[in-house]
C-alpha cells in the first residue's frame, strides 16, 4: 500500500453506494463533489475501489502521470469495436501511433477539417431553409449535427467524404452504441465475473468495424503509389509498411477517429444550440459576430479564429454539458496522488461534470454565461478540463474547437431553433454524454 492518508468514504455501505452510482452517475458524482472538498473512495464488494477526484490540481496530477494512471483497458463489447485504437492504446505502442498519426491533425488537415464544416454547414442550411419553406421545420438537432461532423472528419481525416448515407449509418450506430454502453449495474461487475458481449453488441461492433474496413478499401484503392501523405489515413498506410504493428491496427484507428473524429463537435454543437433556444440574447450576440465575420462569404477556416464570442459560448455550453462527463483511469500498483494513498488496480474518475459544476470554481455555476470566458483561458490546467489534459489530451480539440465555431456561426446567423426546456433532460450517461432519442428543435427564419 502507498503511503499517504487515507482517503474518506461515503457513509453509506459500499454495495448501496455501487448502484447508486450505476443508476444515477451524475447525480451521485454531484453529491461526492459538494461533500468531498479533494476526492473520496467508493469500495465496491469484490472488485477495485472507485475513486472519486473533486479537486482539479489532482486531477491533472493523475492525468500527467499516465505509467502511475494508465487508461481502463478496454473490455467486452468495447474490446470487439477498436482495441487497438488509439484511444485505447498505452506504453510504447501508444507511443508511436501517437507519433505516427499527429501529422494528420497539422494546419493542413485542420484547414480540410474546418472548410469540410463549413461546407457541410451551408448544405445543412439550405436544406433547413427548404424544410422552412415546406413547412415541415420539426429536425432532429443531433442527427443534423453528426451529418455535418461526421462527413467533415472523414474527409479531413481519411480523404473520403462518407456523404449522407454514410453519415445517416454512422448516426445509427452511434446512437445503438449509446444503448449498449450506458452506465448500469453490469459497469461495476468483478472483473472474475466477466460478462460476455451480447449478439446486439457483436452486430454493433461488426458494423463499426465494416465501415472502417470500407474506408480503408476506398483509400488503397485510390491513392496514387508515391503520393506524398495528406491526411491521418495516408500516414497509417506509410508506416504500415515496414513495421511490425498488431493485427487490425489500421481499421481500429480509423474506427476510433470515425467516433471521435466528430462525436466532441456534434454533441457539443447540439448542446450549444439548445442553450442558445433558451437564451435568445446570447443567441442574438453569436448572429451579430456571425454576420460581421462571414456576412454573405462561403464559411470555412479562415473565419475560425475570428469568431471569437462564439468561441466562449461553445466553451461554456461543453463546461455545462462536457460530451466526455469524466476521465477514466486505473492505478498501476499503490499510487500517491497528492497526499493521499490509492490503492493497486482502484478505478479513478475526474469527472468534468461535476468539477465544471462546483461553486468553488465557478460563480453561479449552473448558469449559461459566456462572458465568465472574457478574462480566463479555457487552456489553463484549472477547473475546466472538457478535452482532458496530459499526455493523453484529446489530439483533436483544435478540430473540435474550431469546426464548432464555424457551424455554429453559419447556421445561427440565419435561423432560430426552439428546443424545449426539457430537451437536454434526458441524456445517456455512456462514455460520452448522449442524448437518448435526440434532441427535437423546430425551425424559423431569422428575422
Amino acid at each position: 500500500m502507498s503511503q499517504g492518508a487515507r482517503l474518506p468514504n461515503p457513509p453509506e455501505a459500499g454495495v448501496l453506494n455501487a448502484l447508486r452510482f450505476t443508476r444515477s452517475p451524475l447525480r451521485f458524482l454531484e453529491g461526492i463533489q459538494s461533500r468531498y472538498p479533494d476526492a473520496a473512495e467508493v469500495a465496491i464488494p469484490g472488485g477495485p475501489s472507485i475513486v472519486v477526484v473533486t479537486e482539479p490540481e489532482l486531477c491533472h496530477e493523475a492525468m500527467a502521470r499516465i505509467d502511475d494512471f494508465a487508461r481502463v483497458p478496454a473490455s467486452g463489447a468495447a474490446a470487439l469495436i477498436a482495441e487497438n485504437g488509439l484511444v485505447q492504446t498505452e506504453g510504447s505502442l501508444w507511443e508511436r501511433q501517437r507519433e505516427t498519426i499527429t501529422p494528420g491533425f497539422g494546419s493542413g488537415p485542420l484547414e480540410t477539417y474546418v472548410d469540410g464544416v463549413g461546407r457541410q454547414a451551408a448544405r445543412l442550411r439550405s436544406q433547413w431553409d427548404e424544410a422552412v419553406e415546406s413547412g415541415a421545420p420539426e429536425r432532429d438537432l443531433h442527427r443534423d449535427m453528426t451529418t455535418v461532423t461526421v462527413r467533415a472528419a472523414s474527409e479531413a481525416l481519411f480523404g473520403t467524404d462518407i456523404g449522407a448515407d454514410g453519415a445517416a449509418r454512422m448516426h445509427s450506430l452511434a446512437r445503438r452504441a449509446g444503448q449498449e454502453f450506458e452506465i448500469g449495474p453490469t459497469t461495476i461487475t468483478p472483473e472474475w465475473l466477466p460478462i460476455p458481449p451480447s449478439e446486439r453488441a457483436e452486430t454493433l461492433a461488426a458494423g463499426l468495424r465494416e465501415m472502417g474496413e470500407e474506408i480503408i478499401a476506398e483509400k488503397t484503392a485510390d491513392r496514387e503509389e508515391g503520393a506524398p501523405p495528406e491526411d491521418m489515413l495516408d500516414f497509417l498506410l506509410l508506416a504500415q509498411s515496414g513495421a511490425e504493428w498488431p493485427e487490425n491496427h489500421i481499421r481500429d484507428q480509423v474506427v476510433s477517429f470515425l467516433i471521435a473524429g466528430h462525436e466532441t463537435t456534434a454533441l457539443g454543437t447540439t448542446y450549444t444550440q439548445s442553450l442558445l433556444s433558451w437564451h435568445p440574447d446570447i443567441r442574438a450576440k453569436v448572429r451579430a459576430e456571425a454576420q460581421a465575420v462571414i456576412g454573405d462569404d462561403e464559411p470555412g477556416y479562415e473565419h475560425a479564429t475570428q469568431l471569437r464570442y462564439t468561441g466562449q459560448v461553445f466553451t461554456e455550453a461543453l463546461r455545462l454539458y462536457p460530451p466526455a462527463w469524466g476521465v477514466f483511469r486505473r492505478a498501476e500498483g499503490d499510487q500517491p496522488l497528492g497526499e493521499y494513498a490509492i490503492d493497486d488496480g482502484s478505478i479513478v474518475i475526474m469527472p468534468q461534470w461535476s468539477v465544471h459544476r462546483d461553486p468553488r470554481f465557478f460563480e453561479n455555476p449552473n448558469q449559461f454565461d459566456p462572458s465568465r470566458w472574457d478574462d480566463r483561458t479555457p487552456g489553463e490546467k484549472g477547473p475546466y478540463f472538457a478535452f482532458a489534459s496530459g499526455p493523453h489530451a484529446c489530439i483533436g480539440k483544435g478540430f473540435a474547437v474550431n469546426g464548432a465555431r464555424v457551424a455554429l456561426a453559419t447556421l445561427t446567423k440565419d435561423f432560430d431553433l426552439a428546443v424545449p426546456e426539457d430537451g437536454l433532460s434526458d441524456l445517456l450517461v455512456t462514455p460520452t454524454l448522449r442524448p437518448r432519442a435526440g434532441v427535437e428543435a423546430t425551425l424559423t427564419r431569422a428575422e
